[in-house]
């Protein structure tokens, strides 16, 4: 989730994430306090998120990251495709990195196209994909900051709030009454990863039951 403050998308695709993320326990009541302090926003997107690196590992090692994504409403068509490069996080108490993120054509043409021609291109490269993982996620927009609420596979609900600088995102959990709520410091890929070691599943798919 990048927010490229200052700078038009079209222009230049980089930016720094700066995010919290918290865990909760009832994600209907988050919806109804965000349908009080939004008026617009709320719709559940289906994310398939695949991750790609060379057989040595050499993105994980860094730190970083090549994904490729696509965005659809429940039980519809491709709505967005991205790509994206994340950058090794920065020492902070919440999260900061580097994200270069493009959009792509969402869904594959006639001549193919969309994430399916991405990762079609990186494994002909000699990448291979290395982890994917889908969520389900809302998105408000609360004064500077984006609020998404997520679900993942096996772990269950998460609030992600990312804004300009990180006064913003603090003022902004402030506001949803989430500051005094634990930060969680790992990324979704490593929490998924050691969920599914945990659960003595394959440590590089997560994806919903169908």
């Amino acid at each position: 989730m990048a927010r490229r403050t200052g700078r038009r998308r079209e222009e230049k695709a980089v930016s720094e994430e700066i995010e919290a993320k918290v865990r909760i326990a009832d994600p209907e009541a988050f919806r109804r306090r965000m349908a009080e302090r939004s008026e617009s926003g709320g719709e559940t997107v289906f994310e398939d998120n695949r991750l790609f690196d060379d057989a040595a590992g050499t993105l994980l090692r860094r730190g970083a990251a090549l994904r490729v994504r696509e965005e659809r409403p429940a039980g519809g068509e491709p709505l967005r495709a991205t790509l994206a490069y994340k950058g090794p996080r920065a020492e902070s108490e919440l999260k900061r990195r580097e994200e270069i993120e493009i959009e792509v054509q969402a869904a594959p043409g006639p001549h193919g196209g969309g994430a399916p021609g991405l990762a079609d291109i990186f494994q002909a490269m000699g990448l291979r994909e290395t982890f994917r993982y889908q969520k389900r996620r809302a998105v408000w927009h609360v004064g500077e900051c984006e609020v998404a609420l997520d679900e993942l596979p096996h772990l269950g609900w998460f609030v992600e709030v990312e804004g300009p600088t990180e006064k913003a995102v603090r003022a902004c959990l402030e506001d949803l009454g989430l500051a005094d709520e634990s930060l969680v410091a790992d990324d979704y890929i490593h929490l998924l990863t050691e969920e599914l070691k945990r659960l003595g599943l394959d440590p590089t798919r997560a994806v919903f039951e169908a």
